[in-house]
């Protein structure tokens, strides 16, 4: 039977905005800050996340080839690229084996295993299709790992049975949740320990909780929400509601003093280093070994990717039961998404 892909960083790297906002940055930049990232002796990752309606007309992809067209075959051999996809206009995923195959087709027209050189490939449905027994829809996927069209397979806002019907059809490579100071639903539903259960990896998505958790918006807390463009996504989301940011910034505003004042480093540092000390920790929350947690963070310049990979620290039993203390003292207002969206999340 296949083998799970190995994920050897202790990061991944997010790419959605570089292309899924209304102004990306110019597809040069972006190849170069993926050079960046990859390439860093000191915090590189050869992992990639991206998605295949990250922009329109396959603007994710086509950004990434360009990355890949661009490197040795040599280097490539040792990227991991996870895509997303398989979701309708709407975004409604879509579990159907018409819709997996058509997505899957579409990856790897991008990236063809005819090339020796080309990165593993692993493949997510966006969420969980209900209108589709998620086995199924997992066996879909299965098919092109078996048939060498893909290397592995994530999954996508999973919940616990999702899970358990996964790992009964096929190896998981990782699953894919949002995790940060201010999103720590993951450590408190369950989820957590049953991927540790099964050693399956975690790809933590929005860790800096779509920058809130940046010594930028401290500094900017007066005016930070105002300035968020227009169309940008993330204003859809209730915490980033009106009412909700007067309370969610108290604690942005607490935990950048034990950043700064305790731990002489920046809020995205401890926010990382947070996430990486739960990473195989060893009873923790009850937990007696956490799996591995990968944090995904993005950025759109190397200036922004150094600030959030260059200073990561170490932080004690002490430093958790003190910023678990901070984060219960200042509650996170709001949901994650919205009412609307919130019963397709842990599917």
């Amino acid at each position: 039977m296949s083998k799970p892909v190995e994920l050897n960083s202790k990061f991944g790297f997010g790419t959605m905005s570089m292309t899924w906002t209304p102004t990306p940055p110019p597809t040069e930049q972006s190849v170069e800050s993926l050079k960046f990232v990859t390439s860093n002796e000191k915090f590189g990752t050869k992992l990639l996340n991206g998605g295949e309606f990250y922009g329109q007309n396959n603007a994710n992809l086509k950004l990434l080839k360009a990355f890949v067209d661009s490197n040795s075959d040599e280097f490539n051999r040792n990227l991991i690229i996870s895509i997303k996809g398989a979701v309708e206009p709407t975004l409604r995923p879509d579990g159907s084996k018409e819709s997996i195959d058509k997505a899957i087709a579409n990856v790897t027209s991008f990236f063809p295993k005819s090339k020796d050189s080309r990165p593993k490939l692993i493949f997510e449905i966006t969420r969980v299709d209900n209108r589709v027994p998620y086995g199924e829809t997992v066996g879909y996927i299965a098919e092109h790992v078996k048939s060498g069209a893909i290397d592995g397979i994530s999954l996508s806002e999973v919940g616990i049975e999702s899970i358990r019907k996964a790992i009964e059809v096929f190896p998981i490579s990782c699953v894919e949740l949002e995790l940060s100071l201010m999103t720590q639903d993951i450590l408190e539903n369950g989820i957590l320990e049953e991927l540790s259960k099964h050693k399956i990896p975690v790809i933590a998505y929005s860790p800096l909780c779509r920058g809130y958790l940046t010594d930028y918006t401290y500094d900017h807390r007066e005016t930070w929400l105002q300035d968020i463009p227009k169309g940008n996504i993330k204003l859809n989301f209730e915490k980033f509601y009106p009412e909700n940011y007067k309370q969610n910034i108290k604690l942005v505003e607490k935990l950048y003093h034990y950043a700064h004042n305790v731990k002489n480093t920046s809020l995205e540092s401890l926010s990382l280093s947070w996430i990486l000390a739960i990473s195989q920790r060893k009873n923790f929350n009850g937990i007696k070994e956490v799996t591995q947690i990968l944090p995904i963070p993005s950025g759109s310049t190397k200036e922004k990717i150094s600030n959030n990979f260059s200073n990561i620290i170490e932080l004690t039993d002490e430093d958790l039961a003190a910023i678990a203390k901070i984060c219960q003292e200042n509650p996170v207002q709001g949901l994650r998404y919205t009412k609307e969206l919130q019963n397709t999340l842990n599917g």
